[in-house]
């Protein structure tokens, strides 16, 4: 099993971190997270604290896909368990862990716990997993977290705009 774990802070708050990284589902999702597109994001099935999804990546991991479940309902936690996919065993994980900064904003930990099948597209996402890593994976989660970070100031502009009207 393959563990990788990467840390960042964030200037954007822990629940905006969670909603917007970790329980978004809808297009905007792809916005957010760099390896994710739209085109292979599918929801079936959505409760109050999970949601069981299919993501499908981009760039060399467009010959990749997982369906997960997803479940926030840990506080501060989003934790995605692999159901079925064409690289990963079951049972491999995701976790996203948001805590309060100290000077504000947030500290985010991403874990993965991959296992890898044994087919041709496990045998290359285990190559690739193995061979990029903490940089890899410390990059996508920069990556997000500056997007996450955009979207919540266009926020916070949009509702200070209409206050003011």
């Amino acid at each position: 099993m393959l563990k990788i774990t990467v840390k960042e802070h964030s200037s954007a708050s822990p629940a905006e971190v969670l909603a917007l990284a970790g329980t978004d589902f809808s297009a905007n999702r792809a916005q957010i997270w760099p390896n994710v597109t739209t085109r292979k994001l599918a929801v079936h099935e959505r409760g109050e604290t999970y949601v069981d999804a299919t993501e499908g990546g981009t760039s060399i991991a467009r010959y990749f896909w997982e369906r997960s479940r997803y479940d926030w309902s840990q506080p501060g936690s989003v934790k995605a368990t692999v159901i079925d996919s064409n690289a990963l065993a079951a049972g491999s994980t995701f976790e996203l862990r948001v805590a309060p900064g100290h000077n504000g904003g947030c500290d985010v930990e991403m874990t993965l716990r991959r296992d890898f099948k044994r087919s041709a597209a496990g045998r290359i996402a285990s190559a690739l997993n193995h061979f990029g890593g903490e940089r890899l994976f410390g990059s996508m989660l920069r990556r997000t977290l500056k997007a996450v970070e955009r979207t919540s100031a266009r926020t916070a502009q949009s509702d200070t705009a209409k206050a003011a009207a």
